[in-house]
């Protein structure tokens, strides 16, 4: 059994002037650092040490990771990115569709260049399962974002609890033939539980 840390990334530049941010990238903000810093004393205050360290290949995660774990041997992968926006990218936020319930915003973007909800889902849980089926690792941290994080458990649990992706997030995962269980939904930085398995 393997236990996956799926992470989102700390606060941005772009997150901070609420700007839609997907593929296009923006810098971890000052409070952004402290986050994945808190992130860092959550895993030691808990014991977690990783085997394994991934990162989507967008700067902000790649910032996070370090920040969060405290080491740069981390392996980035572009399955993690977050969902193109197309055309959208860098526009005010408030040009963002109403979202569709579970599927988020759908197939909106399509039209203006961006993924599907369902491409984000797929390549995300390719991306996962081959993290996870290439080695036998015990403990794994992915660092990506939170459309892409929210698309992939969507995808793979049944049943899962409405939570916001907050920066910085921490779900935890256990993995076993090809099965997720989602333990536990932790915000470090309120530290704050905001899921767990009963």
């Amino acid at each position: 059994m393997t236990y996956l840390y799926l992470m989102r990334h700390g606060q941005t530049r772009f997150n901070l002037q609420g700007r839609i941010q997907g593929a296009c990238d923006s810098p971890l903000t000052e409070e952004g650092k402290k986050q994945a810093r808190a992130a860092y004393q959550y895993f030691q205050e808990q014991g977690i040490s990783f085997d394994r360290i991934y990162s989507s290949t967008q700067e902000r995660a790649c910032d996070t990771a370090e920040l969060a774990s405290g080491r740069t041997d981390y392996i980035r992968l572009k399955g993690l990115k977050e969902q193109d926006f197309g055309v959208f990218e860098g526009q005010p936020e408030y040009l963002n569709p109403p979202l569709q319930g579970d599927i988020g915003y759908g197939d909106y973007f399509v039209t203006f260049g961006g993924e599907s909800y369902k491409e984000v889902r797929l390549r995300m849980a390719d991306t996962m399962r081959m993290i996870l089926e290439a080695n036998q690792h015990q403990s794994v941290l992915v660092v990506s974002h939170g459309a892409a994080i929210a698309q992939f458990f969507r995808h793979v649990l049944t049943t899962y609890p409405r939570v916001r992706m907050r920066n910085c997030t921490i779900l935890c995962f256990t993995y076993e033939a090809g099965q997720y269980d989602l333990q536990s939904i932790v915000d470090p930085v309120q530290k704050e539980i905001l899921y767990e398995k009963h």
